[in-house]
C-alpha cells in the first residue's frame, strides 16, 4: 500500500456508484496526500452488470464472486457497498484474507453478526472503516469543536430527527430493505443508524433507550405490479427516548413515512452555557446561540455560524462553495485511507459500527417490553 491503493468495489447500486465516484475524486481534493489510488475491480451479481459497472466505473476487472475479488491481488482495500444482509460475511472474508473493508452503514442485520465480525477482527491485522458521513459535514465539525471547548457547558437535551418520504405509497413492492432478515430493520437500521452515531460522536455514548416502533403498511406486493402481497417485517418509523452516559435526555425519531419531506435530518443541542441546531436541508451553515449574551448589544439571540465546504487541507472547491452530498462521502472515504496508509485506527471504524448496532438492538428490545433498556458499555 505504500505505492498505491486498490480499491475492490463489492455492489454498484447507488451507492456503490457514489462511493466510486468518491474515490476518483479524493486526488483533486487532497493531491498528493495518498498513495495513488487505483479502481481494481467491481463486483456484482452476474455478468452483464459487472461488465457495465466496469466500464462506467473505470475498474480495470469484473467479477460476480465476493471471494474472487478479494482474492485479487492488486486488491488492498475493500468496498462493501452491499445490501445489509451480504455485510457480514464479505467482512469476515476480507478480514481473513487481511484486507482492509470498508462498510456502509448499518455494520450488519444483528448482534450476533456484529459479535462475530468483532471476533474475526480481534485476528485479523486488518481494520473495518464505516460510513458514517454525516460527521464529516463542515457544521457538524464545527459543532464538535464547539461542544469540545465547552461552549455548551453542561448538556441537558438533545433531540436528533433523520425523516423521509417514499413509503407511503402502499403499492411499493417488498424488498430486501422490507424484510428484517435481510435488513434487519427498517427505518432504524436505515436512517437511525446515522443519527445514533451523531449522538455519540458530538455528545456520548447510550446508557439507556426506551423505544417505540410503528409499521404504517403492513404487506405490500411481491413484486411490481403483482397483485399477491407478503408481509412487511420491519419497522416504518421509530420514536425513542434516549439517556446517554453524560446524564443529558434526549429523543430521536426516524421515519420513512414523512409526507413531504426529502432528506430532513435536523438535531438540536441545549446545554447550560449555549445551544445548537443544524438542519441538513441549510447544511452550510450551523445555529449557535450563546446564554451569555443577554442583550441586544451584547448579541443575543441565535448566531448564524457559516461552515460551507470548509475542509481544511482540501485543494478544491473553495471553502466559499456550497457543500454537496457527495463531498462527505469523500471526505469519509479520504479519511478512511489516510488512516489505513498511515497505519491507524480508522474513525469511525468497527466500535462505531458495533456501538450502532447495539443501540438498535437495544431499541427493539424496548419496542418489544414497553421498557426502558440498559446498554452495555462498547
Amino acid at each position: 500500500m505504500s505505492e498505491q491503493i486498490g480499491i475492490g468495489q463489492l455492489g454498484y447500486g447507488s451507492i456503490g456508484k457514489v462511493h466510486t465516484l468518491a474515490y476518483r475524486s479524493i486526488p483533486f481534493y487532497y493531491p498528493g496526500a495518498l498513495p495513488e489510488i487505483r479502481s481494481v475491480a467491481v463486483c456484482t451479481t452476474n455478468a452483464q452488470s459487472a461488465a457495465k459497472a466496469a466500464r462506467e466505473g473505470g475498474f480495470a476487472r469484473a467479477y460476480t464472486s465476493v471471494d474472487e475479488l478479494i482474492a485479487d491481488p492488486d486488491v488492498t482495500v475493500i468496498d462493501c457497498s452491499l445490501p445489509n444482509f451480504a455485510h457480514k460475511s464479505a467482512i469476515r472474508a476480507a478480514l481473513d484474507a487481511g484486507k482492509h473493508i470498508y462498510c456502509e452503514k448499518p455494520l450488519c442485520v444483528d448482534m450476533d453478526e456484529a459479535r462475530e465480525i468483532a471476533a474475526a477482527a480481534e485476528h485479523s491485522r486488518a481494520h473495518v472503516g464505516m460510513t458514517f458521513d454525516y460527521r464529516f459535514i463542515p457544521a457538524i465539525a464545527r459543532a464538535k469543536q464547539l461542544i469540545k471547548e465547552g461552549a455548551l457547558g453542561e448538556i441537558y437535551n438533545f433531540q436528533f430527527n433523520y425523516l423521509h418520504t417514499g413509503y407511503q405509497d402502499d403499492s411499493r413492492p417488498l424488498s430486501w430493505r422490507t424484510r428484517k432478515e435481510l435488513s434487519g430493520g427498517g427505518a432504524l437500521f436505515d436512517l437511525g443508524s446515522h443519527v445514533i452515531d451523531l449522538a455519540r460522536y458530538l455528545i456520548a455514548d447510550f446508557a439507556q433507550v426506551f423505544a417505540t416502533t410503528r409499521t404504517f403498511v403492513g404487506s405490500r406486493p411481491i413484486g411490481p405490479g403483482s397483485q399477491e402481497k407478503g408481509p412487511v417485517t420491519v419497522d416504518d418509523a421509530v420514536w425513542m427516548q434516549a439517556r446517554l452516559a453524560d446524564g443529558s435526555m434526549g429523543t430521536i425519531e426516524v421515519s420513512r413515512f414523512a409526507t413531504g419531506s426529502l432528506d430532513d435530518l435536523t438535531m438540536r443541542i441545549e446545554g447550560k452555557r449555549g445551544a445548537l441546531k443544524f438542519d441538513l436541508m441549510d447544511a452550510n451553515w450551523l445555529y449557535f446561540y450563546n446564554a451569555a449574551r443577554t442583550d441586544a448589544a451584547a448579541g443575543a439571540g441565535w448566531t448564524r455560524l457559516e461552515t460551507a465546504a470548509s475542509f481544511p487541507g482540501a485543494q478544491i472547491p473553495p471553502a466559499r462553495s456550497i457543500l454537496g452530498w457527495t463531498r462527505m462521502h469523500a471526505e469519509n472515504q479520504y479519511r478512511f485511507l489516510r488512516s489505513i496508509a498511515a497505519g491507524s485506527e480508522p474513525e469511525p471504524g468497527l466500535a462505531d459500527g458495533y456501538a450502532a448496532q447495539l443501540v438498535m438492538e437495544s431499541a427493539y428490545e424496548s419496542a418489544a417490553s414497553g421498557s426502558w433498556v440498559p446498554i452495555p458499555r462498547v
